[in-house]
This record gives structure tokens, sequence and C-alpha cells, in this order.
């Protein structure tokens, strides 16, 4: 789903408006923003989850504090990839204005106090369904429910979701696919002998979905996991007598669009069975099928 802006009447509408600007300015554009964002939000959780250091594959299974880790790396990469400085009490500085950001994976955001009345980016992603929310919203007290802690965080009050700036509303982004196999196929992708023949398993099983390079290390089990992608032993050799081909985000990526199988980044890779002949002249004349 596309942007969903503020009344032109509504008392923040000036300011918001400004903020997401530059956000998309800083960004590239719009279509760049709802590219990689979402890409960026994968790699937060995939760095966290750690899955070829640590052999877990999912948030759920990480510790309460890394969960709560995953708020600092969102930031981290956000104001790394919009290139702006941080603030002097708040996350990021952009167009001379300081803005805090807000992760959270569950329903609403916890504000802390020195945001109140200030500007926020909220950002809200669900690993169930790979879908994410991004808005810029101004944390007017009247908007929150404040704690009577000594902390005194605020947290945004549902009835007052209409106060935010959607530039990104329930917009999918690269799921974690242990989190949509079925435990039928999860079983069966781990029970295969060698990390050649569980990527092969994984790239049978989830066709036309980005798969990140993180994730296909962790399966891998070995420290250069592209050995067990290429052609001489590795998963190409599997898949490409089935007319599967196994393409690269980096190498691939003239072929990857012409198929209409993006958005894929360099940092990852997706698996297609063609079914028309001119997909299957295209990929077999390119190496990838037999």
């Amino acid at each position: 789903m596309s942007q969903v802006p503020l009344d032109s009447l509504h008392q923040d509408f000036l300011l918001v408006s400004r903020l997401v600007g530059a956000l998309l300015r800083h960004a590239g554009g719009y279509d760049k923003f709802a590219v990689d964002v979402p890409v960026l939000l994968r790699q937060a959780f995939d760095e966290v989850i750690d899955a070829p250091r640590t052999s877990r594959f999912t948030l759920g299974e990480t510790e309460k504090t890394e969960k709560t880790y995953v708020g600092t790396k969102v930031e981290i990469l956000l104001r790394n990839y919009l290139g702006v400085p941080k603030g002097a009490i708040l996350d990021m500085m952009v167009d001379g204005e300081e803005i805090d950001i807000k992760n959270t994976t569950g329903r609403d955001w916890m504000l802390p106090r020195e945001v109140i009345g200030r500007p926020a980016l909220l950002v809200r992603s669900s690993e169930k369904t790979a879908l994410c929310d991004v808005g810029v919203v101004i944390c007017r007290p009247e908007y929150l429910r404040l704690s009577t802690n000594q902390d005194g965080k605020g947290q945004l009050l549902a009835a007052q979701h209409v106060n935010i700036w959607w530039i990104l509303r329930q917009h999918p982004y690269p799921p974690n696919f242990w989190e949509i196999l079925s435990v039928a196929d999860r079983n069966e992708i781990m029970s295969a002998r060698g990390g050649t023949n569980r990527i092969a398993a994984l790239f049978e099983k989830v066709q036309g979905k980005p798969i990140s390079r993180q994730q296909v290390s962790a399966l891998a089990q070995q420290h250069d996991y592209m050995k067990r992608i290429r052609r001489n032993g590795g998963a190409r050799d599997i898949l490409a007598p089935k007319g599967i081909a196994l393409l690269w985000g980096q190498r691939d990526r003239a072929l990857i669009e012409q198929l209409g199988l993006g958005p894929v980044t360099a940092d990852e890779f997706v698996s297609f069975t063609p079914t028309t002949a001119a997909d299957i002249a295209l990929l077999r004349d390119a190496g990838h099928i037999d």
C-alpha cells in the first residue's frame, strides 16, 4: 500500500510534510525508499538472529535483550542508509529537525520522555506476516498514554494512529522463509545431508522469493557458502537438471528484471522454474538450467 498522508488541514501537516519530503529526498525518492527500507528491516532481523553462528532461525528463538537490540539495529541501519547525522538528543537530524526512530515488532510504540512534543519515525514489522509500516508522527502528549513509572515513557494510543503520516502501510518486506515454511518442509530441508543438499532443498521449496545471504550461509554451515551455490559441486548442479534456475541479485540483475522477479538486492538469491518457452530458452542460453 502506498503513502497515506495527513489531511492538509491537520495541525501537523506542514512540519510532517516537510520531514517526509526530506527523508524521501535523502533516500533518493519514494520508489527507492519503498524498496530499500523493507530490505533493511530483513537485514536487521537476520543480523540479530545471526543464524550462521547461532543455529537459530527465527526472532522468537533470540534472547529478550537481543529482541530489544533489534530497535537499535534498525536505528543504525536507517541513519546510515539516509546518510544523516545523529541529533544532540534524538536519533537523527533531518532538514534541521531532530527525529527519533522507534521500532516495534508488536502493536504499539513506547516513546521516551525526550521525544514527547517532537517528531518520530515509527517502524513496525511482523515476522509472521512479513508486512511493515513506516510513518512519521509528532508525539503530542494528547496522543499518548503516559506512564506513571519513573521513566515517564508514553504509549502511542491506537486511536491516535490517524495522526501518523504513513510512508509505507502494510508493505511487504522480504520474509524469513523459516516463518512461512510448514514444519514438514522445514524438517525436509534440515534433514538433507550436507549444506549443498540443504540449500538445493530450500530453493526448490521456496521459489520466487528473495532469500538473504545470511540465511543461505546458515544452511551452508561453512565460511565460503558460495561454494554451496555454484555449479561444479554446488546447489545449481542439483537444481538445473530439474529446470530450476538459481539467480543472484548481484550477478544476474538483468535476468531477474527481465523475468519480473524483483526487487532482489545484491545480497539476495531467488529461484525460479520457467514455464514459457521464451523463459526456458532465456535461462537455458544463460546456463542456469539444463
